[in-house]
Formats: C-alpha cells, sequence, structure tokens
C-alpha cells in the first residue's frame, strides 16, 4: 500500500521535471534545492518503508522546512502549467504521508 500511494506522486514529479526543460529553465541555485529536496525525500520514502516513525517525522519535518524555500523563494510568479502540477504533486505526496501514518498507527504496538 506505502508504495503504491508514491505512484501518483512519482507521475506529477514527472511532469513537474518536463516542465522545467520546456516552460521554465531553473537556475544552478534552485537546482541544487532540488538535489537537496531529493536527498531528503528519499530518506523520507526510506525510513517509512522501514516504519521508522520518529526518524520519519524529523527527515519529513526536514524535507518541508527546504520544500518552503523552494516555495517561497522560486516559485513565485511560475507559469500557470507549472503551478498546477505543483498543487497535484504536493497533495500526491500528502497522500503518501497519510497512509505512512494510517499503517504506522495500525501496526504500532500500545
Amino acid at each position: 500500500m506505502l508504495a503504491l500511494s508514491l505512484v501518483p506522486f512519482a507521475w506529477f514529479a514527472a511532469r513537474d521535471q518536463l516542465l522545467h526543460f520546456t516552460i521554465r529553465r531553473v537556475s544552478i541555485t534552485e537546482n541544487v534545492i532540488h538535489a537537496l529536496l531529493a536527498l531528503l525525500l528519499t530518506m523520507v520514502i526510506a525510513l517509512g518503508a522501514l516504519f521508522r516513525v520518529r526518524s520519519f517525522a524529523f527527515a519529513l519535518l526536514a524535507f518541508v522546512a527546504c520544500g518552503a524555500v523552494d516555495e517561497y523563494v522560486f516559485h513565485r510568479g511560475i507559469p500557470a502549467a507549472e503551478h498546477d502540477v505543483h498543487a497535484k504533486e504536493h497533495f500526491a505526496l500528502l497522500l503518501f504521508v497519510a497512509v505512512f501514518g494510517v499503517l504506522a498507527y495500525a501496526f504500532t504496538p500500545r
């Protein structure tokens, strides 16, 4: 279930990357932020797959903080098509986090 919940995110992330080569070229600085985001998200996904709840939460917090910098610094006034994909990408990532939360709650001993 956890892996399947990542499919929509992967789809919109791929579309977002395509838009970076077609409608808006991103700067080197923004590419560095995106690389850091990819590293942090890889950690979030790996920790989620291992059900390391506390580590997952800290990695997710770091990802969100870095993502906020990306959004508030680089994504002001982006083309409407990219804005639309970003909104869907964020919602798709929220789906993964929600599925992780439900599974972690369901399988955590009390």
